[in-house]
């Protein structure tokens, strides 16, 4: 049986309906563990993430800043030229999301990802030569106090809002930065679910 490639023009209706199907069908077995955990008080956490769309053959990068309440304050998305493996995908992700910080005058955040090997790339004092090592450095260099206070990985499950604003930017037409009441129905569901 042929597979039939998707629409590369599919819509907001689309990607709502899968958002919102997602937040009535949490993946099974999410220990409370495995779920969001607010910044150490005084602190603002952005959870970013990176996604490959297959069908459009494209990465797309997402991310959701949020207090410590767990309220969201802005989330963006963004379509990435494709990355040559994951892990430069994940600190595009990064990269992206730290640019926002800056540009929107926002301070103490722990940046969050579920990519261990991103935390890594960006934290250590090594120098590498490799296009991770390069793309780590740029990073760094862009990274001061006040604004970003550390890195922390978290694994899949606790990052999801972060993913699936990613795969939404994967189908939208254009880059998007949301904020305090911009922000879609499906992902205040998706907030929502994560603080229950």
């Amino acid at each position: 049986m042929e597979r039939k490639a998707k629409d590369p023009t599919c819509t907001f209706l689309t990607e709502f309906q899968a958002a919102k199907s997602a937040a009535r069908n949490p993946p099974q077995g999410r220990a409370l563990t495995s779920k969001w955990k607010p910044p150490e008080a005084n602190y603002l956490k952005l959870n970013v993430d990176a996604c490959y769309n297959e069908h459009l053959n494209h990465y797309s990068v997402g991310g959701a800043l949020r207090d410590n309440q767990g309220r969201l304050l802005l989330a963006f998305g963004k379509q990435i030229s494709k990355p040559n493996s994951v892990l430069m995908g994940e600190l595009e992700a990064i990269h992206e999301g730290i640019k926002l910080l800056y540009d929107k005058h926002f301070h103490d955040v722990q940046v969050t990802t579920d990519s261990l090997l991103a935390v890594q790339a960006v934290t250590t004092s090594q120098d590498d030569i490799s296009y991770v090592g390069l793309r780590a450095s740029v990073i760094k260099d862009l990274v001061q106090e006040p604004v970003v206070s550390n890195f922390f990985y978290e694994n899949k499950l606790a990052n999801h809002v972060a993913h699936s604003i990613a795969l939404f930017s994967s189908c939208s037409h254009s880059s998007f930065v949301w904020k305090n009441g911009e922000f879609p129905l499906w992902l205040v569901n998706l907030v929502t679910l994560d603080l229950s």
